[in-house]
Formats: structure tokens, C-alpha cells, sequence
């Protein structure tokens, strides 16, 4: 039996001119707010400053926590179970492009992005509610229990 855990992930909120920036997986299609696991002994502020250096070559600073997000799913290797943190984050006035293969960056109309394959839902759901404009942190959770990608 392999050993459960409960992946911590830190990700960016960055919106700009009614745009939210994404990261999408180039094989599978869908997209996520950018960041990435945290650490041991890492902060996830500090986590997600690393993941938009190693993954765009951007220095992001982070400000307040926008969402808490908990989410339970199955996918193919087993079930998994996440903490997204999710920061208002703010970036230079440059392009963001990815330095990976499988992942790349783009800026939608947060008007759109109902229409979209954004996941974790509940991160989804929150951003077309206009959670993103509140300062003050919020919790979500959610469980999923059919296998995803």
C-alpha cells in the first residue's frame, strides 16, 4: 500500500486589464492558476515565487492570500488530495512564457473563463463568483470522485 499524503500547492492570482493569467497543460488542454508544490520547509509564498522563476524566468511578488482551496479527486495512479493556497500575486509589465515543454501561460477575459477547462472547479467557480476581488481570504472545498488526467 502506498503511502497518502496531502499536497500542499501554492498558486498565483495575477489579473491584469480584466485578464487573469493561466497556465495550461499543453497535452491535456485544461488550465490552472501557475504555481506549484510546496516544499518541506518551504514557505508558500516563497514556493510560488520559486515556481514563476524555475517555470517563466519572472519575478513574481506575492501580497495577500486570495483562496484557500481543498480538493479531493480521483485520477488514473489513485486518489489524490490537494490544498491549493492561492495568492494575489504581481508581475513585472513583461511577457510570461513558459521554460517548460509541458505547460504554457496565456492571459484570459476573466469573462471566459466559465467557458474554460479550469481546474480545480472549485478554483473555477470561485473566480467566475468575482471571489477574486475580495481581500479577504476565503475557504472551498471540493471531492471529485471520478478519475481525472
Amino acid at each position: 500500500m502506498s503511502e497518502r499524503t496531502i499536497e500542499l500547492i501554492a498558486r498565483g492570482l495575477a489579473i491584469r486589464d480584466g485578464r487573469v493569467l493561466l497556465c495550461k497543460n499543453v497535452k491535456h488542454g485544461y488550465y490552472f492558476l501557475p504555481g506549484g508544490h510546496v516544499e518541506f520547509g518551504e514557505t508558500a509564498d516563497a514556493a510560488l515565487v520559486r515556481e514563476f522563476g524555475e517555470e517563466a524566468g519572472v519575478a513574481a511578488s506575492c501580497t495577500s492570500v486570495a483562496l484557500v482551496a481543498e480538493h479531493i479527486f480521483d485520477r488514473v495512479k489513485g486518489p489524490c488530495h490537494e490544498v491549493n493556497v492561492v495568492f494575489h500575486v504581481e508581475l513585472p509589465d513583461t511577457d510570461v512564457v513558459s521554460r517548460e515543454k509541458k505547460i504554457a501561460f496565456e492571459w484570459l477575459d476573466l469573462a471566459h473563463v466559465g467557458d474554460q477547462d479550469l481546474r480545480p472547479n472549485c478554483i473555477k467557480a470561485w473566480l467566475v463568483a468575482g471571489g477574486r476581488a475580495s481581500h479577504s481570504a476565503s475557504w472551498v472545498s471540493e471531492r471529485v470522485l471520478h478519475v481525472e488526467h
